[in-house]
């Protein structure tokens, strides 16, 4: 049995997921208790883990894939492993398919993480710990990561969706700790967004469009519309987005490799931006300080103050809490009533379900027309 902080227990034929909103501790959690940082009590079986640091014994999978790699590819990164420990091809060759021999800096974001999971997988850690494991995954691609994370697992997310009839315990972590809750909570929308969690529903957002204000290839953009491009891990969706350059604003993944300035205030250069994002209050601070859902108004923000009409964004929600998600949601609406068209690479449930258009990348076929 995994024991954290006297708090959170982890048995050996149970996989345990703690939730908790963003900012509120949980990669700090995983850690400590790999013993990074300022050490917290683990117990392995009753013995002091960070005594003997044997990672065998127990293992992480963090956020960041390129973190974690020392190989270029799956079958370079067992090999490494295997000088050390038996290793199991099996689990990553299931899980990468055709990419085991891919470069990891060709993949897409998706296979990045898929890689990791699998690579520290194959090590067969006693116990694992996977920092929100699911975060920039398809729907078949979780579904094939949930079938190969073992028991005697802790998972850490905040998408509750995602691990509610997966899971058998689940911790919430707030400032005062972690604490076991019944899953049945995990059912109550009031409680999710109590808890900064997701899981709740979106109103589809009622707008009147106008114009043909975009139109390249099969992309067909009306003023006030939200243009989705769906499809699975690898199909190009951020590809595709990147065909679009100089054509529409275009906002990726990563926030701080857009911000160029030393203030908020700066990098949009709008005041009316400011207002109608609700950034006065963080106007001054440094960008790069701030979390990802702050991130990502402040880049929806300077959108807005170009002249561009049109506004693409790829995989806006990866990181996004519940309250993440409630302040995007709203953004949108102000483009929508602005009557910018908004063009959303994704495969988040959360996000397709307030799209107008939605359009399968691989089949090229219009799923949703309003």
């Amino acid at each position: 049995m995994l024991i954290i902080n006297d708090q959170i227990e982890v048995r050996d034929d149970e996989r345990v997921v703690l939730l908790g909103k963003n900012g509120i501790g949980k990669t700090t959690l995983i850690r400590r208790a790999l013993c990074l940082g300022e050490p917290i009590k683990v117990t392995v079986d009753g013995e002091d883990f960070c005594k003997k640091k044997d990672y065998s014994l127990l293992s992480a999978v963090f956020q960041e894939p390129s973190t974690q790699i020392l190989g270029l590819t799956c079958e370079e990164e067992l090999k490494l492993q295997s000088l050390f420990h038996d290793v199991d091809f099996n689990v990553p060759k299931r899980i990468m398919g055709e990419f085991f021999n891919v470069n990891f800096y060709r993949l897409s974001d998706g296979y990045k993480k898929r890689f990791v999971i699998s690579t520290v997988l194959a090590s067969r850690p006693k116990h694992v710990m996977l920092d929100e494991p699911f975060a920039n995954l398809d729907k078949y691609s979780i579904g094939l990561v949930k079938e190969v994370i073992p028991k005697g697992s802790l998972t850490t997310e905040h998408r509750v969706r995602e691990v509610r009839e997966w899971g058998d315990r689940f911790y919430l972590l707030t400032k005062d700790g972690a604490r076991e809750i019944d899953k049945v909570m995990l059912y109550d929308e009031k409680f999710l967004i109590e808890k900064g969690l997701r899981g709740f529903k979106l109103k589809p957002i009622q707008t009147t469009f106008g114009k043909l204000i975009f139109e390249h290839e099969w992309i067909k953009v009306r003023e006030g519309e939200v243009f989705c491009i769906i499809g699975r891990n690898g199909a190009g969706k951020t590809t595709t987005l990147k065909g679009l350059v100089g054509k529409v604003y275009l906002i990726f993944q990563n926030p701080d490799l857009q911000f160029f300035n030393p203030t908020v205030r700066d990098e949009v250069k709008d005041d009316e931006a400011i207002k109608l994002f609700r950034l006065q209050d963080i106007a001054d601070k440094s960008p790069f300080s701030l979390s990802y859902g702050q991130k990502m108004r402040v880049l929806i923000a300077t959108a807005f103050a170009s002249p561009y009409k049109v506004i693409g964004l790829d995989e806006p929600s990866v990181g996004m809490d519940g309250e993440a998600l409630l302040s995007f949601y709203e953004m949108i609406k102000a483009l929508k009533e602005q009557g910018r068209g908004i063009i959303i690479a994704t495969h988040d449930e959360d996000l397709i379900s307030i799209c107008d258009t939605v359009v399968d990348l691989e089949e090229r076929k219009h799923l949703v027309r309003v």
